[in-house]
Order: C-alpha cells, then sequence, then structure tokens
C-alpha cells in the first residue's frame, strides 16, 4: 500500500535531483539551515458535498494532498511536496533549460489538489511564519511560537513503522487526536502540531474532516528556506484568516469583488474547477463541497 501511494507522488517521470545550500540563488530565496530529516504526510479532507448526486451514495468527497515536513532540532518547514520538487528542478538542477521548468510548472495541473500555505516553525526565533494565497495576491503573517497543551495518553499505534504514542489537544477551534514517536527526537509535526517529545506522524481531528499521516520518512540534509517574492503582502493573521476562509467559502464572490478593477491577471482553464492567477495554478471546487477550514479564528 506504502509502495501505491508513494508512486502517485511521481509526475511524469521527473526525479528530484539532490539540492545543496549552495546552489541557491540568494536573490531568490532565503536560505535558513539544513535539515536533517523529511517526513512525506498524506493530507485528507473530507468536506461535506452540497449535493450528495455528486458522488453517488456519499455525502462528502475526500480531498487528497501530498506535504512534507522539513525539520532539525531547531526549525522547520511544511508545505506541499509537489511544490518542494518543482523548486528541486528549478533552483538544484544543473543546466536546466526553460522548457524543462516550464513544463515542471505545467505538471502542477495535472495534480488534483494542492497544499498552499507553508509554515516554517521557529523563524524568525519563538515565531511562526505562514506564507499562504488569498488569489490573486500572496500573503505573509507572523504568530508566537504555539505552546500547545497537550494531554498524553497510554495508547501506542504502529505507524510508518515506528512505536507511537497518543495525545490529544484543542487548537485552532478543533479537538486533535495525535501519534508522536519519541524514536525520532524532533518536537514536530505536520502543519502547526508540535511541542511533544517526539514527531507527530499522525493526527486527526474529532469530526473526521482533517488528517495527516506519515508515509515516507527519510534522513536528509537538504535546505530549508523561504522565497522572496516581492508581491507578498504582510498582514495580521486574525485579518488573514477571516478573509482566507471568506475566500475559499465562496471564491467566486471573493474573485469578482477584487477583478472589478482589473487587478490581476486571471484564465479559466478547460477544466471549470481550476483558475490559472498571475500564473499560479489556483482549484476551485468549492462549488461542489461545503468549506471547513483547518484553523478557525
Amino acid at each position: 500500500m506504502r509502495i501505491k501511494l508513494l508512486s502517485v507522488l511521481l509526475f511524469c517521470s521527473i526525479l528530484v535531483c539532490a539540492q545543496n545550500s549552495s546552489k541557491l540563488d540568494s536573490n531568490a530565496v532565503t536560505f535558513i539551515a539544513d535539515d536533517n530529516i523529511e517526513c512525506i504526510y498524506q493530507y485528507t479532507s473530507k468536506l461535506k458535498l452540497k449535493s450528495v448526486s455528486e458522488q453517488g451514495d456519499k455525502d462528502y468527497e475526500e480531498q487528497i494532498y501530498f506535504t512534507i515536513l522539513q525539520a532539525n532540532s531547531s526549525v522547520s518547514k511544511f508545505w506541499d511536496y509537489n511544490y518542494f520538487k518543482r523548486d528541486s528542478i528549478i533552483y538544484f538542477s544543473n543546466n536546466v533549460a526553460k522548457d524543462s521548468i516550464d513544463n515542471v510548472r505545467k505538471q502542477l495541473f495535472r495534480i488534483k489538489y494542492l497544499f498552499t500555505p507553508e509554515i516554517v516553525k521557529n523563524y524568525p526565533k519563538n515565531k511562526i511564519t505562514v506564507i499562504d494565497d488569498i488569489p490573486p495576491f500572496g500573503y505573509v503573517y507572523e504568530e508566537d511560537r504555539l505552546s500547545l497543551a497537550w494531554e498524553l495518553k497510554e495508547e501506542t499505534l504502529e505507524v510508518c513503522g515506528y512505536e507511537c504514542y497518543k495525545a490529544n489537544v484543542k487548537f485552532g477551534g478543533r479537538e486533535w487526536t495525535v501519534w508522536f514517536t519519541p524514536e525520532i527526537a524532533i518536537s514536530d509535526g505536520p502543519w502547526k502540531l508540535a511541542g511533544l517529545p517526539g514527531l507527530i506522524l499522525k493526527a486527526e481531528e474529532k469530526e473526521n474532516i482533517h488528517s495527516f499521516e506519515a508515509i515516507s520518512i527519510r534522513q536528509s540534509s537538504n535546505p530549508i528556506y523561504v522565497n522572496k517574492d516581492a508581491t507578498v503582502v504582510k498582514i495580521k493573521k486574525d485579518k488573514f484568516i477571516k478573509e482566507k476562509n471568506a475566500f475559499e467559502a465562496d471564491p467566486m464572490k471573493a474573485m469578482e469583488a477584487d477583478y472589478v478593477g482589473g487587478i490581476g491577471e486571471v484564465s479559466v482553464l478547460s477544466n471549470p474547477q481550476r483558475v490559472l492567477i498571475n500564473n499560479r495554478p489556483i482549484r476551485l471546487n468549492f462549488h461542489l463541497t461545503v468549506y471547513s477550514p483547518l484553523e478557525f479564528y
């Protein structure tokens, strides 16, 4: 089963080249640190359908994303695995032709779901930096490093070949149950979840809408970095989450308001659920489902 899942992660037989921080373009990215472990998670959301007839007997649409946590003992970055692979080709391959890079970008349109936020923990120190989109613009906000009130349990579960222990927490308007392993002594995990004596390998919230599960763990020395983008706008967390949730709940309404003045460049693709905004693929599947955010404010 794990082999089948990993095969889904590859597109167009593109191999990810070994990365090296010395090859980073300092004009394009800011180097933070080298990681020492990379954990690939399957992120699944089960969103209620507005019309049950869309999927027969099911009353929800299962959306599956592949994400990656790059981490060391002090800093981490959690983001979409396909964007990670794209950057690997662009930044770390030798003598890559422009046509090849364009082809890599085009492959993103074939991927049904893309995880847009980038969550960098402990950068700056004792802060969490989140980079995300509310089309057509990119935004960045900071929040204090979280101190979650974990409740440890005695139950154990094997995840990805590791013995894990159970813990519960209330965070972001949801109740989470996670499984962490002390065998990997990195106090981190998927999304914003962290703060346990070991790496979180599985997390699911009480309503069974959102879940993360590790499917591959590997040692690494790849760079952790953030892209420099002059178009990214700084914003307060509370304002961003409110506006992001409003956009996701009714994107077409929000876009109509944004584009009245002709702001941005929009192209509707052949798939009516995808749209290209400022040359970036955005999936608009929300007219079929009832949006349920990972985090409320």
